[in-house]
């Protein structure tokens, strides 16, 4: 039994026996996917009786990788002939319909949903009917079904379009329980007009994930190597419509190429990092720019550390991510959860985001005003910053060491909510 309080009341209820997990987990993005690790992590040690399923992206692969039940977001196309044309005739309303009726009955089952992490409530990259109406489908059929929904530890905002805001507005609004990781977050959805002064601030959840032992480092010391966190970005509206503006990418691709070359000639070693799968096309392109500047791109595990060495290794999961962040000195990104890593790994870090999300985290850490936005990368100050960072290395690693101690005790406290309030 836990206490809970909410409109004022206090009442007693019953601990949930089956909890739903949702989120946009299996699409190889490897930050959404250690925000349900981490949550699964939790529920583990503090809930060893509660049953556990999710609805996902791919559930194939997250159901091998954790042991659970899973369900995809939406159904399939329809394997019937017949009932394939009838949906293009409508105009894809019986696929919706049938969507909707196949949410409704399996969230039935369960006491509680449940969105761990990640930036939900926002519209990058897509349009109104892509991931807003996928969480606006299961938080009504929830509602609907009389299930709690609840947001723990989640990102909000920018929505750009109209549809999209009323849709992740709603599915806000109805929430049983909310968390944010920043007060950016919160602020936005009560710019909605969302009350949100009973909710918390907590770190990231990511933050609870075990943090890999320290590269061994062969070279005694005297080798620098730069971290340099690539993304895929084509600006926020990318995906959200055809033949969208290529020449976002292309500029930052050739800045970040360009300071990667900077780096080399200067006798560095730079370790190219990626958030997602889909952010190997950065890696490539920077590669290319760099080969033509001499400089080959070598896998990482068949290398020993040497100055001007370009290396990329494979990735497949935030833990792969953490790992080789550990094997640099300072790193430079652009992804929330590469720098989430970076600053988990106490390392002085410089980010180059295209969120707001980016600031706050940096910003909790005492290093806000090393950021910038990706669509206006100034290389000049970007290079200011690695040399001030460079210059006090060890007082930056303990400035980023006491501020991570104390995420740690909001990631405990952020624990001991949610088993008093809903768990």
């Amino acid at each position: 039994m836990v206490l809970s309080r909410r409109n004022g009341f206090s009442q007693v209820i019953s601990a949930p026996q089956r909890i739903c997990l949702f989120g946009m987990f299996g699409g190889g993005n490897f930050g959404n996917d250690a925000s349900l690790e981490s949550f699964l992590l939790f529920l583990r040690e503090a809930r060893p009786e509660a049953a556990l399923a999710c609805v996902c992206v791919d559930p194939d692969a997250i159901g091998k990788a954790h042991q659970i039940p899973t369900t995809p977001i939406s159904a399939p196309e329809f394997s019937n002939t017949l009932l394939r044309f009838c949906n293009k005739v409508s105009l894809r309303i019986i696929g919706r319909l049938a969507n909707w009726y196949r949410a409704i009955k399996y969230v039935r089952q369960f006491d509680i949903i449940i969105v761990p992490g990640t930036s939900t409530l926002n519209d990058y990259g897509s349009g109104p009917f892509g991931t807003s109406y996928g969480l606006f489908r299961w938080a009504a059929s929830a509602r609907l079904s009389g299930v709690k929904f609840c947001f723990i530890g989640t990102g909000a905002g920018p929505i750009l379009n109209s549809t999209s805001r009323w849709m992740l507005r709603s599915a806000a609004a109805w929430a049983y329980f909310r968390s944010f990781r920043d007060q950016i977050s919160k602020d936005f959805l009560a710019s909605l007009g969302i009350d949100t002064s009973r909710d918390n601030l907590y770190p990231d959840l990511v933050f609870k994930l075990p943090t890999p032992l320290p590269v061994q480092d062969d070279t005694g010391g005297k080798l620098t190597t730069v971290g340099v966190g690539l993304m895929n970005y084509n600006g926020w509206r990318a995906g959200a419509r055809s033949g969208s503006d290529t020449s976002i990418y292309q500029t930052y691709i050739e800045k970040m190429a360009r300071f990667v070359t900077s780096l080399l000639d200067r006798g560095y070693r730079v370790r190219l990092i990626i958030g997602e799968t889909v952010d190997m096309r950065a890696v490539r392109d920077v590669g290319r720019i760099a080969k033509a500047s001499g400089y080959d791109l070598i896998d990482g595990t068949r290398t020993t550390r040497q100055a001007r060495q370009l290396v990329a290794e494979p990735i497949n999961s935030l833990h792969d991510v953490m790992r080789q962040i550990g094997d640099t000195d300072i790193v430079v990104a652009t992804r929330f959860h590469n720098v989430v890593c970076a600053l988990k790994l106490a390392l002085p870090t410089i980010s180059i985001g295209y969120e707001a999300k980016n600031d706050a985290v940096m910003t909790d850490f005492g290093l806000g005003r090393f950021c910038q936005s990706v669509e206006n990368l100034n290389l000049e100050l970007l290079e200011t910053h690695l040399t001030e960072l460079l210059e006090n290395k060890e007082r930056y690693r303990a400035i980023v060491r006491q501020h991570l101690d104390k995420v740690l005790l909001r990631v405990k406290e952020h624990e001991q909510e949610l088993l008093s309030k809903i768990l």
